[in-house]
C-alpha cells in the first residue's frame, strides 16, 4: 500500500520530467536548429527595415556619387560661364584696340592726303594745312604708344610701324623742303614717301587690323547655351536615377534632399543658360550693328582718304593721270561697297557729292587745263573738292568713333549683370551638393 502509493506519487512526476524534453524540442531546438523562438524574433526585427545589412555602405557610396557629380557640373558650368565672361571682357578690350589701329591707318592716309594737296600749292603750303598734317602725325604717335601699352602681342608690329612712319616723315619733309624753294626734285621724294607708305607701313597696320579684328571676333563667340547646361543636365539625370533608386529600397516616393538638389540643380541649370544665351545674342546683335559699323567705317574712311592723295598725285605726276585714277577709281569702289549699309548712308552722300567734284577735276586735267584743275583740287571754297572732302572725312570719323564706344560700351556694361549670374548658378550647384549629401545621410542615419 505504502509502495503502491508512493509509485501513484512518483509517476506524476516522471511524466512531467518526461514531459519537459518533449516540451522542449518543440519549442526550442537543439543548437544549430532553425526556426525557434529566438531566431523568428530576429527574423521579424530584419525584416521591419527595407535593405540588407550593407545598406549603409551601399549608401555612402551613392551619396558620395550624387554630391560629387553635383559639384564636377558646378564646376564645368562655372568654368564655361567665366570663360564667356572672360571673353566679353576681352572683346570690348579687343575692339578699342581695333579702332586704335584703324585710326592710325587712317591718319596716316590723311596726313599723306593733306601733304599732297598742300604740294600742288607749291612755295610754303597754306598754315591751315600745315597744321592738320602735323596734328595728324602726332594722333598717329600717341595712338601707337597707346595701342603698344594696350596689347603687348601687337608691340613688334608698332616698333616696325614706328620705323616705318619715321622712314615717311623723312621723305616727306624733303619733298616739302625742295618744293618751298621750287626744285622739282620735291616731286620725287614726295612720290618716294607715298609709295613706301603704301608699300611698307599700311601693309604692317593692315596686319594689325586683321589680328584685332580676329581676335574681338573669336571673343564675341561664347559657348553655346545648349553646350554650357550639359553639365547640369547630366548631374540632374543623376540625381534623379538615385532618388529612383532610394524609392524602390525604402518604399518611399521622394528622398527630400535629393528632390531639392534637384530643383537647385535646375536653378543653376536656367542662370548658365540665361546667362549664355544672353550673351551670344548681345554679341551677336554687336557684331552686325555697332560692330560692324566700326569695321565698315574705318574701311571706309581710310579709303576716302586713299583717293584723296590719288587725286593730288595724280596732279602732282603730270602725265601719269591715268595710272592714278586707276587707283582713285579702286579707292572709290571700297568706299561705296562700305557706305551702302544703313548706318553709313550718310556717307553716302557726302561721297557722292566729293565724287562729282573730283569728276570736275579730272575733265579739267585732261583737257589740258592742269593750272584750273590744281585750283580745284586746292580750293577751300564751299563748293570745293577739299570741302566736300573734308565734310565726308568729318562724317565717317564721328560715325566710327561713335559705333566704337557703344560696342565697348555694351560689351562692358553686360558684365555686371553677368558675372551676378554666375555667382548665383555657383550657389545653387553648391547646395544641390549639399542636399543630396544631406538628404542619403538622412536615410544612412536610419541604421544608427
Amino acid at each position: 500500500m505504502s509502495q503502491s502509493s508512493g509509485s501513484a506519487q512518483a509517476a506524476p512526476t516522471t511524466s512531467y520530467a518526461g514531459q519537459s524534453p518533449a516540451a522542449s524540442g518543440a519549442g526550442a531546438p537543439a543548437p544549430g536548429a532553425v526556426g525557434g523562438p529566438a531566431a523568428a524574433s530576429t527574423t521579424v526585427g530584419r525584416t521591419a527595415k527595407p535593405a540588407t545589412s550593407n545598406t549603409p555602405g551601399w549608401l555612402s557610396q551613392w551619396r558620395l556619387l550624387a554630391a560629387s557629380v553635383a559639384l564636377i557640373a558646378t564646376g564645368l558650368t562655372t568654368l564655361m560661364l567665366f570663360s564667356t565672361w572672360q571673353g566679353a571682357r576681352s572683346a570690348a578690350a579687343d575692339t578699342a584696340q581695333l579702332v586704335r589701329v584703324q585710326t592710325i591707318k587712317v591718319d596716316l592716309l590723311r596726313a599723306d592726303a593733306l601733304a599732297t594737296n598742300a604740294f600742288l600749292v607749291g612755295g610754303l603750303e597754306p598754315a591751315q594745312q600745315r597744321a592738320a598734317y602735323d596734328s595728324a602725325l602726332a594722333e598717329v604717335e600717341r595712338t601707337m604708344t597707346d595701342a603698344a601699352q594696350a596689347q603687348p602681342a601687337d608691340r613688334a608690329a608698332l616698333a616696325a610701324l614706328s620705323e616705318a612712319v619715321l622712314t615717311y616723315t623723312s621723305s616727306m619733309e624733303l619733298a616739302r623742303a625742295n618744293n618751298r624753294q621750287g626744285f622739282p626734285v620735291g616731286a620725287a621724294y614726295l612720290n618716294q614717301a607715298s609709295t613706301g607708305l603704301r608699300s611698307t607701313a599700311l601693309p604692317l597696320v593692315d596686319n594689325l587690323v586683321a589680328a584685332n579684328q580676329q581676335r574681338s571676333r573669336d571673343a564675341m563667340s561664347p559657348l553655346p547655351w545648349l553646350v554650357v547646361i550639359v553639365p547640369g543636365l547630366i548631374g540632374l539625370g543623376l540625381l534623379v536615377y538615385v532618388n529612383q533608386l532610394l524609392a524602390r529600397r525604402f518604399k518611399r516616393r521622394l528622398n527630400v534632399g535629393v528632390v531639392i538638389a534637384a530643383f537647385a540643380t535646375l536653378v543653376m541649370m536656367a542662370l548658365a543658360g540665361l546667362a549664355a544665351g544672353g550673351q551670344g545674342s548681345e554679341d551677336s546683335r554687336l557684331l552686325k550693328g555697332s560692330y560692324a559699323t566700326v569695321v565698315d567705317g574705318a574701311i571706309a574712311r581710310s579709303a576716302a582718304n586713299d583717293a584723296k592723295a590719288n587725286e593730288s598725285l595724280r596732279l602732282i605726276s603730270r602725265g601719269s593721270g591715268a595710272t592714278y585714277e586707276k587707283k582713285w577709281e579702286a579707292a572709290a569702289a571700297t568706299v561705296v561697297a562700305k557706305a551702302s549699309g544703313d548706318s553709313l548712308s550718310s556717307a553716302s552722300g557726302l561721297w557722292q557729292t566729293y565724287g562729282e567734284a573730283h569728276h570736275k577735276i579730272v575733265i579739267l586735267d585732261t583737257a589740258g587745263s592742269w593750272d584750273d584743275a590744281v585750283k580745284a583740287a586746292t580750293s577751300t571754297a564751299a563748293d570745293s573738292s577739299t570741302a566736300a572732302f573734308t565734310a565726308l572725312d568729318d562724317g565717317l570719323r564721328k560715325v566710327v568713333d561713335d559705333a566704337g564706344l557703344r560696342t565697348t560700351s555694351a560689351l562692358e556694361s553686360g558684365q555686371t549683370v553677368f558675372l551676378a549670374e554666375l555667382l548665383l548658378a555657383l550657389v545653387a550647384g553648391i547646395a544641390a551638393a549639399a542636399s543630396a549629401w544631406r538628404g542619403i545621410s538622412t536615410r544612412i542615419e536610419e541604421y544608427a
